[in-house]
């Protein structure tokens, strides 16, 4: 199986950008991260660019590691280690072993990648809900999910409005419908579709 081949699979195998507070305790559980996994399908060069910039790696060092046959998730997890340890990452690859155990040599604790997870969480929420990071973070900490800030950050740009005032419209009372018509949107695009419509 050629590089390409293999790249598709990885991915629709769903073993894409691993992390989470879960990493270390169970590598084999690792939590996905949200990525747009057509547009990695399409563009590898693309992905090992992204994975460079993000990690500060080499791409000529990801690359080989693909087409020595080194799998996607232990490319991205050696790829994370190396961030937080310091460590190169072709140095960090040829330790694989148990990551776990890779990452306690290295001194990687849960705290630092759990703080990663939240990091990463935060700048693909910010993306999706057409905001900051700063403003993410700070609406999960007064406890608003995921999912509201995305549809709410959705209808506020589509209405030239604050997401904070969209969010404020959210009661228990009425749904994310009935908020989007108030500033004039339709939300119907938004939201995810019931059990119902994605039936053959």
């Amino acid at each position: 199986m050629n590089l390409k081949k293999k790249f598709l699979a990885a991915v629709l195998g769903g073993a894409m950008l691993f992390s989470g507070s879960q990493a270390l305790a169970n590598p084999a559980e690792f939590q996905h991260m949200p990525m747009n996994q057509e547009q990695i399908a399409e563009n590898i060069s693309g992905w090992v660019n992204h994975l460079s910039a993000e990690y500060g790696v080499d791409s000529a060092q990801v690359e080989q590691a693909l087409k020595n046959g080194v799998h996607i998730r232990d490319v991205q997890y050696a790829a994370i280690i190396s961030k937080l340890s310091g460590k190169s990452f072709s140095e960090v690859l040829a330790m694989k072993m148990d990551w776990l155990q890779v990452a306690k040599k290295l001194g990687v604790t849960r705290e630092q990648f759990e703080n990663f997870y939240r990091e990463k969480m935060s700048e693909k929420l910010a993306q999706d809900a057409f905001t900051d990071v700063k403003t993410v973070q700070s609406l999960i900490k007064d406890g608003y999910n995921p999912q509201d800030i995305i549809i709410a950050g959705k209808i506020a740009n589509a209405a030239g409005k604050d997401i904070k005032s969209v969010l404020s419209k959210r009661k228990i009372n009425n749904t994310w419908i009935d908020v989007a018509k108030s500033f004039g949107v339709d939300a119907h695009k938004f939201m995810p579709p019931k059990p119902e419509q994605t039936r053959e």
